[in-house]
């Protein structure tokens, strides 16, 4: 290379991007930044080596088209390296050609964006030949230009939302989001678009027959020359929103019944006394426990016990608002949370109703139970301001029922104690 050359060079070896001038496919120069990113020490070392050999396994057909292919399209193109220690650099790639002493040579820049690509490692380069490698891809890749054109939808966008690309492609990325979504934002998909279709945003899809699912999409922004366009993943997450619900359901509701346990019951009395302080207004909490429900065991055995607590869960389910809760919280004990109370008389009404729904008789395989219950019930705050003492409240009135009568309720009084061992 000539003087005038070699002074341009210099400068280019001062850029922290790979700068590669190949002829024939091979390497003729390449800057110490681009000596670096592949592994190597020295330039030197790199000299006279095929560019195609540093194109990762992945991407050995796209080598294969030529430097002249690359160069007749100038947009930027994602690719992976493979580096001297088998490291992989995945980079953003462009190719010109230079008329160089009558013989065409081609100059390849490139950025190591590894670091960028983390979140999204499925991205490849939108252009028809690499159309191949997407189609393989697990996750739906579609690309969108800046007014929110659908410009490509692969393979699996197409079997996650139902469509065929034909069917979206040139149509507003909002049909396949919900109306909710966007709303108030220009139908320009900008910066604003992006961050609101992000991984760790609670997300929704359409499918084509109108079903809503659960979706993960990231969207990185890409510029090709004067255009603006966006390459979005997508990941149908539905199997794992289930997963996740059911888990739980396990951990929070009672199996049998599908009452909420006791854990869930302790968060829900923590945040109503929360509003009860706020709101100026009472919160009822009532013990109940079936009483001798162990005959229904011995007599019919353990499926008729199930069907009988079952039964129990329905009708006090029945007694309570939608705003209030029953809980099972052990065989045949339950809790009722009462909240938004006015005066003390509404917990004596529900507390009434329960009794009364107890009293129809309990059948199965045609034999009839009576049921009945003790009922013990404190009240936020007269009898305590906390859950604790809330709940040592309603166990103590729940207790001096059995003693008095067996069945029944009644409300915490100062003076009751908790039973002795032998009670």
């Amino acid at each position: 290379m000539g003087e005038s050359w070699e002074s341009r060079l210099a400068l280019v070896d001062q850029m922290n991007n790979l700068v590669a001038i190949c002829r024939n496919g091979d390497i003729c120069y390449i800057n110490k930044a681009g000596a670096h990113m592949l592994g190597f020490s020295s330039p030197k070392q790199v000299l006279g080596e095929a560019i195609a050999n540093f194109f990762h396994e992945d991407y050995k057909d796209t080598a294969k088209l030529g430097m002249e292919v690359f160069a007749e399209d100038k947009t930027l193109m994602f690719v992976k390296f493979t580096r001297l220690d088998s490291k992989e650099v995945e980079v953003e790639m462009r190719v010109e050609a230079l008329d160089f002493e009558g013989e065409t040579t081609y100059m390849l820049q490139a950025t190591d964006i590894t670091q960028h690509l983390r979140t999204a490692r499925a991205l490849r380069s939108r252009e028809q030949r690499l159309e191949g490698i997407l189609n393989t891809v697990a996750d739906g890749i579609i690309t969108i230009n800046d007014d929110g054109g659908i410009q490509t939808f692969n393979p699996a966008a197409e079997k996650i939302f139902g469509f065929k690309k034909e069917e979206v492609i040139g149509k507003n990325i909002r049909v396949l989001l919900p109306e909710t979504i966007g709303v108030g934002l220009s139908r320009e998909f900008g910066a604003e678009w992006a961050s609101i279709l992000s991984f760790g945003n609670d997300l929704v899809g359409v499918r084509k027959d109108g079903e809503i699912f659960p979706m993960e999409m990231a969207v990185r922004e890409l510029n090709q020359g004067e255009n603006l366009t966006f390459t979005s993943i997508v990941r149908d997450i539905t199997a794992r929103k289930k997963a996740e619900e059911k888990v739980y359901n396990l951990a929070h509701f009672d199996h049998l019944t599908g009452l909420p346990n006791r854990y869930l019951l302790g968060d829900r009395l923590d945040e109503a006394l929360k509003r009860a302080g706020r709101s100026d207004r009472d919160v009822a909490l009532m013990f109940i426990d079936l009483d001798k429900f162990k005959t229904i065991n011995d007599t019919i055995g353990h499926s008729g016990g199930d069907q009988g607590l079952m039964e129990v869960a329905s009708r006090l389910r029945n007694c309570i608002r939608n705003t209030d809760t029953v809980a099972r919280v052990g065989g045949d004990e339950f809790v009722v949370l009462l909240e938004e109370l006015h005066h003390q008389e509404e917990t004596t009404i529900v507390a009434e109703k329960i009794m009364e729904s107890l009293q129809t008789p309990f059948i199965f395989e045609g034999h009839e139970f009576l049921l009945s219950a003790s009922i013990g019930i404190s009240i936020y705050p007269e009898h305590a301001t906390d859950v604790t003492h809330l709940m040592i409240c309603a166990d103590r009135a729940m207790y001096q029922v059995k003693r008095d009568r067996k069945s029944g309720f009644a409300v915490y009084l100062p003076d009751m104690s908790m039973p002795s061992s032998a009670e």
